[in-house]
């Protein structure tokens, strides 16, 4: 089997194996190097008979040299019906642990790992943003619209472009943006009070909103501590310009506060949104206003984008 990544930076798998999928492990029979020595890390030296020179892949705690075909549960549209290929099957370098906790829930265009047997809903929101929340069966989706109530249970994901007002506010608290951007989006200063957030990379801030505490992650304010992702692509010029860059975020809500790192970091390599495939004009500064008066692009470091951890 050999791992690379495809001309956008996504991780593929080329199989040289077999698959077995619902569940069932993909056994890496013939190849040099268990996927357990590159977890979480970049590869300098391909796997044998690969031409690849870098491997990025998410999780912890994998181990055994198998990678897991997961099954992927279909997302019901709440408006139309959802476009794109949808998979029936995801495979992913997550602990053999989790089979059967896990699996892939997809909308045709975004797929996000959430509990095993759990339902997943596809919004619209104000702005153009999209929203899939993998919530419990029988438990009640929550509204199309509106605030999730705090303690809510759920995956919570969410999809925007900078070029709409809506899309800003999801990262402007953590990441530079310039100045007529955050007055349009109305962005407040810095972290919610007890809300805590680091920078692991210039792209990427992680959130954590502890129990209690209402803070910017969907389900916050509950008993359980909620976890998240913004990803923010650091694309120059276009993020100083205020041109419309493809942004995501993730809360994880849950009592099993356990599977959130694997579900999070799964959601920052498969959803890692690649600058410029928006393809959409540069938003416009208010009259009078110059992009080029805004302040730095640079995404501040860790401790500056709010309290860290």
């Amino acid at each position: 089997m050999g791992l690379g990544t495809t001309p956008t930076g996504r991780s593929t798998v080329r199989n040289r194996a077999g698959i077995v999928v619902a569940g069932m492990v993909l056994l890496l029979s013939g190849c040099g190097s268990s996927l357990a020595k590159i977890v979480g890390t970049t590869s300098t030296s391909p796997p044998p008979r690969s031409t690849t020179t870098s491997t990025t892949t998410p999780g912890s705690g994998y181990e055994g040299g198998a990678a897991v075909a997961f099954p992927v549960v279909a997302c019901a549209d709440a408006g139309a019906s959802p476009t794109g290929w949808r998979p029936s099957v995801l495979l992913a370098p997550i602990a053999t642990a989790l089979v059967g906790k896990v699996e892939f829930y997809s909308d045709g265009t975004h797929s996000i790992v959430g509990p095993s047997g759990w339902a997943c809903s596809r919004y619209r929101a104000p702005g153009g943003v999209i929203r899939l929340d993998v919530t419990p069966r029988g438990g009640g989706a929550p509204p199309p619209a509106g605030t999730v109530p705090p303690g809510t249970q759920g995956i919570f994901a969410e999809f925007a472009t900078t070029g709409t007002p809506e899309g800003v506010g999801l990262v402007c608290r953590y990441f530079t943006v310039p100045t007529w951007q955050q007055a349009e989006a109305a962005c407040g200063p810095g972290d919610p009070a007890g809300e805590q957030s680091s920078m692991p990379t210039p792209d990427i801030a992680s959130i954590t909103d502890p129990s209690g505490v209402i803070g910017t992650l969907v389900g916050s304010g509950g008993t359980q501590p909620v976890s998240g992702t913004v990803i923010f692509p650091q694309s120059i010029p276009a993020v100083a310009d205020g041109s419309s860059i493809a942004v995501a975020k993730e809360s994880c809500s849950l009592t099993d506060t356990s599977l959130c790192p694997t579900i999070l970091s799964d959601f920052d390599v498969r959803e890692f949104p690649v600058p410029g495939e928006a393809a959409l004009p540069a938003a416009s500064p208010p009259t009078g206003t110059s992009p080029t008066s805004s302040t730095s692009a640079t995404a501040p470091s860790i401790g500056t984008a709010g309290s860290s951890q």
